[in-house]
């Protein structure tokens, strides 16, 4: 539960907060037996397994962070959200000036298709290793594959061939969904309230367009007076956003990097393609403040571009060579 609202039940509140408290003690348990697994590998000279456990460490510090910075900032993101419904359309004839249709159209097919791709890529990748098992092995029998989980980690005791394996292979999978929904739901929020900012930007840029100034200079500055309020809670809700997801976001930048790094490596040193296929002097101010563009950070270190995903993919690529390289 992102952020509160008086509408909803306390029965309901108790068992989300009960339910996302095992899943993080489940997934924190799963990510420490990998730390673990990374420190043998590397002792044992296991650089393949090394680099591929590094990549679900990653994974999941996006996963976790994500979830833990918007916990952190539930007080924060609960008044956004409720300034959100203060300025939101009321009523059909606002809807249709604010152009809501398009808007919500817009939102639900970028998070319907981004919660499916992801569901489906994180769901493919942990059931992969018992369907390989189940189809090779036990219905074709063309080859032995034997009982395997879908992440390496570290464990004290010989899982195989017991009732051990089903459990770990629950609890991994689970751990998995776990930080797929932490990133999804996080980053659904922000694309939900990344559009409604954008809405009230573009509505209020119609809005001065249209506008046909007379020589009644009182109405005029009573105009410009409400529309300048008007940008100044946009701009105060940009800040807000930023700062709530601004951590989030540098994370999606920074761990990605060496994640896909890792991933590319794998690639090119012959581990198998099917495990791969996983924004008078009042108007002076109105006029000039809207030349600064506003965008989404990563906090203050960079601006979310399309050439800030360049550097990034410069970035993982320089990496990957070095990994080639040290290989």
């Amino acid at each position: 539960e992102p952020y509160t609202i008086d509408s909803r039940s306390k029965k309901a509140s108790l068992w989300s907060h009960l339910l996302f408290w095992a899943n993080v003690i489940n997934l924190s348990v799963i990510v420490f037996g990998e730390i673990l697994y990374l420190g043998v590998a590397y002792s044992d000279g296991k650089f393949i397994d090394a680099v591929t456990v590094l990549s679900y460490i990653g994974f999941v510090i996006v996963g976790m962070s994500k979830m833990f910075f918007i916990w952190w900032k539930k007080t924060d993101l609960s008044d956004l959200v409720k300034e959100l419904e203060h300025i939101y359309p009321n009523g059909k004839a606002e809807e249709e000036m604010y152009r809501l249709d398009r808007y919500l159209r817009s939102c639900s097919r970028i998070s319907i298709t981004y919660a499916l791709l992801y569901s489906v890529l994180i769901w493919t990748f942990n059931l992969f290793s018992i369907m390989q098992f189940l189809v090779y092995e036990k219905l074709l029998k063309i080859r032995v594959v034997g009982q395997t989980l879908p992440y390496l980690m570290y464990f004290p005791w010989n899982w195989h061939e017991n009732w051990t394996y089903y459990v770990l292979l629950f609890c991994q999978n689970f751990a998995g969904h776990t930080s797929a929904s932490g990133q999804i739901s996080t980053d659904l929020l922000l694309c939900a309230v990344a559009t409604q900012v954008v809405m009230h930007f573009d509505y209020l840029a119609r809005v001065v367009e249209k506008q046909v100034l007379d020589r009644d200079w009182s109405e005029n500055s009573r105009f410009l007076a409400k529309t300048v309020q008007y940008h100044q809670r946009i701009l105060q809700l940009m800040d807000v956003l930023n700062d709530i997801f601004g951590i989030p976001l540098l994370l999606n930048f920074m761990v990605p990097t060496f994640v896909i790094c890792f991933v590319g490596f794998l690639m090119t040193v012959g581990v198998p393609p099917d495990i791969m296929i996983k924004y008078r002097r009042a108007l002076v101010f109105f006029i000039a403040r809207p030349q600064r563009t506003t965008y989404l950070k990563a906090t203050i270190f960079m601006n979310i571009t399309r050439a800030t995903m360049t550097d990034l993919l410069q970035v993982s690529y320089k990496f990957f060579a070095l990994l080639r390289t040290m290989y």
